[in-house]
Order: C-alpha cells, then sequence, then structure tokens
C-alpha cells in the first residue's frame, strides 16, 4: 500500500496523479499559538514520505510546551495516501479541528486529513475535492483500485456520508469531483465568510476560541500510528452489506420512503440481476447483484451513469476493476472496456 499515492489534479498535467510527477518537496508544516493559547498547525505543499513524522513531531513538541493543537490548516493538493492516512488518524486521535481556508485547496489524501477533524471548517472560496487512487505511474490497476476501497472505508469511518463515497470511488484519478457548499455541510462542515462568485482572496481564517488546557496535554501516541486504517467502535467498516443498507436508505429518501429497486433475468446467460437506483447529486447510480442459476454471486458492483443514461461507469467490489457498459437501441447492455 506503501507504493500507491493520491495526488491531485492540480499539481499534474492533466490531473494525472502519482510518481510520474518529479520528485518535490514534502509538505511545509509550521506552527502558532493563537489568542486563545492554543497551538495551530498549518500544513501545505504535496505529502510525501516523512510528512506524518514532521506532523507528530510538531504536535508533540507543542504539548511539551504545554500548548493543545486545537486547530489544523490544510492547502494541500495531496500526495502520499499512507502519509496522508496517518496524519489523518493523527488528527482524530488529538481531537483538532480542520480548516481550508478562502484560497487554499484540500483535494485527494488531504480529504482524509479534512474529514478527520473533531470540527470542520472551510471559507467560501475554498476548494475541497475526491476521487480515486491510481498507482506510481498513473495508471489504474488492481492494487490502486484496492487503494481507492481502501480510502473508502476510512472515509466511511471518519463519517463522510455515502454519496461522497460514492463519488470518490467513481472519480477516475485524472479527474476530481470539487464538493459544493452543501456535500460539504452534509458531512458536518461549518462554512465561513459569505458565498462569493468571484475569486476569493483575503487572510487566513481567525483561530477558533477554545479552552486553554489546563494541564500539559498529550495529544500523540506512544510511536506513530502505522495502521492505514483507524480503528473505531462506533463506526462500522464499509462492508458491501453496510453500504448495501446506506443506499437502501438513501434511495428511499429520494423516493418517497420506499427505495428504487428492481430485478431482471437473463435467461440465455442463466443469471439474474437485482439493483437498487439512486441518486448522487443529480446523477443516476445504482449499486446491483448478479448471481447464477443456483443463486450464487457472481459479481457485486457499484455504477453511475453518464447524462444521457447510456453509458455506465461500474465497478467490481471484490476485484476494484471497472469496465464500461453502453446500452443499444433495443435496451441491451454490453461491456465496452476495461480499465
Amino acid at each position: 500500500m506503501s507504493a500507491i499515492r493520491i495526488a491531485s489534479a492540480v499539481t499534474c498535467a492533466l490531473g494525472a496523479m502519482f510518481s510520474t510527477l518529479p520528485a518535490g518537496q514534502s509538505a511545509e508544516m509550521k506552527s502558532g499559538v493563537g489568542k486563545s493559547g492554543q497551538a495551530t498547525i498549518w500544513i501545505t505543499g504535496e505529502l510525501m514520505p516523512g510528512d506524518s513524522d514532521k506532523f507528530s513531531s510538531a504536535v508533540k513538541q507543542a504539548n511539551d510546551a504545554g500548548k493543545y493543537v486545537a486547530n489544523v490548516r490544510l492547502d494541500s493538493p495531496g500526495g502520499n495516501l499512507l502519509e496522508g492516512a496517518k496524519i489523518a488518524d493523527s488528527i482524530r486521535f488529538g481531537k483538532m479541528s480542520t480548516n481550508v481556508g478562502k484560497t487554499a485547496v484540500c483535494a485527494s489524501a488531504c480529504f482524509l486529513l479534512f474529514a478527520a477533524g473533531s470540527s470542520k471548517n472551510v471559507s467560501y472560496g475554498a476548494q475541497v475535492g475526491v476521487h480515486g487512487a491510481s498507482s506510481e505511474n498513473g495508471e489504474e490497476t488492481t492494487a490502486s483500485g484496492a487503494a481507492t476501497v481502501s480510502m473508502a472505508k476510512m472515509a466511511k469511518e471518519l463519517g463522510v456520508p455515502p454519496a461522497i463515497i460514492g463519488r470518490m470511488v467513481v472519480t477516475a484519478p485524472s479527474d476530481m469531483v470539487w464538493l459544493s457548499p452543501q456535500d460539504l455541510q452534509s458531512m458536518g462542515t461549518t462554512m465561513m465568510g459569505k458565498p462569493s462568485q468571484t475569486a476569493a482572496t483575503g487572510a487566513p481564517l481567525p483561530l477558533e476560541p477554545g479552552q486553554v488546557a489546563r494541564q500539559t496535554p498529550q495529544q500523540t501516541r506512544p510511536g506513530d500510528p502505522t495502521n492505514l486504517l483507524p480503528t473505531s467502535k462506533t463506526n462500522a467498516p464499509l462492508t458491501w452489506e453496510s453500504f448495501v443498507n446506506d443506499v437502501i436508505e438513501m434511495s428511499a429518501r429520494q423516493n418517497g420512503g420506499r427505495a428504487n429497486s428492481m430485478r431482471g433475468c437473463q435467461p440465455e446467460l442463466k443469471v439474474c440481476i437485482n439493483a437498487v437506483m439512486f441518486k448522487m447529486d443529480g446523477t443516476d447510480a445504482m449499486i446491483k447483484v448478479t448471481k447464477d442459476i443456483n443463486d450464487k454471486i457472481i459479481r457485486r458492483e457499484f455504477c453511475a451513469f453518464n447524462n444521457s443514461g447510456d453509458i455506465r461507469l461500474c465497478l467490481d467490489w471484490d476485484t476494484q476493476q471497472k469496465h464500461r457498459d453502453m446500452k443499444d437501441a433495443r435496451g441491451d447492455w454490453s461491456k465496452v472496456a476495461d480499465e
């Protein structure tokens, strides 16, 4: 997994995302103390190997000085997925808030850091984006598909809504889905400032008021977190079953209390399909299960449709491989490409 990287379209040509980039400098991290007496850490730039150690050291240094790190300010296009997961785990463990300022960008692996905040704040004019992973060569492979699923599982544990996770899973690494204020608010984000239809400029957000720690705080664990996925007692991991339940609930909300489900059989192929239809911000999507004549599951898939409804991009839940289907004039679907 350490070989799988997430990077933003902001930092590479045409949004291609990995080690095709020339080696760059790791993210800049600096800290400061506001009037409240609490510390803030700024993370700026691409996340690279070793940055999680730098972040843990910055937190420990503040704690050793008797300061509580209350805020993490983000301006990062993404970077190394494993480093991002480690920093997100530290943010969650330390109960720090996350902030994306007016002209800042937080995309790809940075999104995990943002989602890990005990409270989340985004200024109008900021950009927060999600998409899937690719290999270090910028390709979508089985390994990168597994990395995307791991990222989705972590997002689930961090409380990210299914609609956003769904777009993360189906969006190619060469593309980016920029989240709207409504998307951000659906995950408990506080929007700061005033909406603007022009490019935002201005100073960073002020520090949030808060209680000064009454004793020397400790926000770091012995050693650095090494697991890609944080453990959680309150949030179940993103299994197929939990994902199906989330989709059924969403579909029911969108269809007057009853999920939009369908079933069809293809005798010539000796298979039957069960599916649940739903919408992701106006985009038609579905989950479907294909079974053989013995009721054995052959495939479990998550699909998103184009605007015309005649091409769909599907992700095989078990193999993490993607393929596109096209519908002909008779309404039959046939696979046109593997990705």
